[in-house]
């Protein structure tokens, strides 16, 4: 054996038995022992904090999941209300196709089109997307939904035309009244409409419905326009008037129906 094998076995040797005999030392054991106990502490608090510790990253990670969670119900909600609102829109389509095909049973061809523009300042006139392409032309009726007459075709071009309302002071329309049968004409006033040329011996009650006559040969018979509101007579005057309430108001609706020709 080498001197240096020598060397090297010696000294382990002696920390071998320097290990053995601190280990079996009672002075050693007793300052291990107090370390442990110094030390429970100073334990106890290092596993609350990796206990805080391990709850938070449970909690972070949690509210991640959430937010994540959120961000794709939001997205579904906009997604199903895209979808309610599709439905919707087509329900109101069948709708207003139900309706033109009440009114192809009375004999009349009608077009459904759409408001696309609108005289907000007195509401006598409006745009629709339909024109001479779809076969619209000037003089034609427009109604709306339950048979209401709303006015005529003024203008046209190729894709729209404009529509005057019967609020319009050069509207004419002659009329009667459902119930005690009074004769007079339907005037636009601009905001309002009055039934102007009332017989004075005709006395037509409030709330009495007015539709078309027809007699004028430009209007069809039979249409609703509105009912009586309130009747005014003077004795100055040749004629009674009686003011109208509008069943359909140009503002009040986004489709309506032109009569494009009738038997």
């Amino acid at each position: 054996m080498t001197k240096n094998s020598l060397t090297v076995f010696f000294v382990l040797l002696l920390l071998s038995l320097v290990i053995i005999f601190f280990s079996q030392n009672q002075m050693v054991l007793i300052s291990q022992q107090f370390v442990g106990e110094t030390l429970k502490p100073f334990e106890s608090v290092f596993s609350r904090l990796e206990n805080w510790l391990s709850f938070w990253q449970s909690a972070l990670f949690s509210i991640k999941n959430i937010k994540e969670s959120n961000r794709r119900l939001i997205i579904e909600n906009l997604n199903l209300n895209n979808k309610l609102a599709d439905l919707s829109q087509l329900e109101e389509e069948n709708l207003l196709l139900k309706k033109k095909l009440n009114l192809s049973q009375k004999a009349i061809s009608t077009c459904l089109a759409s408001v696309i523009g609108r005289d907000f300042q007195n509401n006598r006139s409006f745009l629709i997307d339909k024109g001479a392409n779809d076969g619209i032309a000037t003089g034609m009726i427009v109604i709306s939904e339950g048979e209401i007459i709303i006015g005529r075709i003024i203008e046209t071009s190729y894709n729209t035309a404009k529509v005057q309302t019967i609020l319009d002071t050069q509207s004419r329309l002659a009329a009667i009244t459902a119930t005690s049968k009074t004769s007079g004409l339907v005037r636009g006033l601009g905001s309002d409409v009055i039934l102007d040329l009332i017989s004075k011996d005709k006395n037509p009650q409030i709330g009495e419905l007015i539709i078309s006559s027809g007699t004028d040969g430009i209007w069809l018979r039979g249409y609703v326009i509105g009912k009586i509101k309130e009747t005014n007579s003077q004795d100055s005057q040749v004629f009674n008037t009686a003011n109208i309430e509008l069943l359909a108001k140009p503002q009040d609706f986004d489709s309506v129906f032109v009569i494009l020709n009738s038997q």
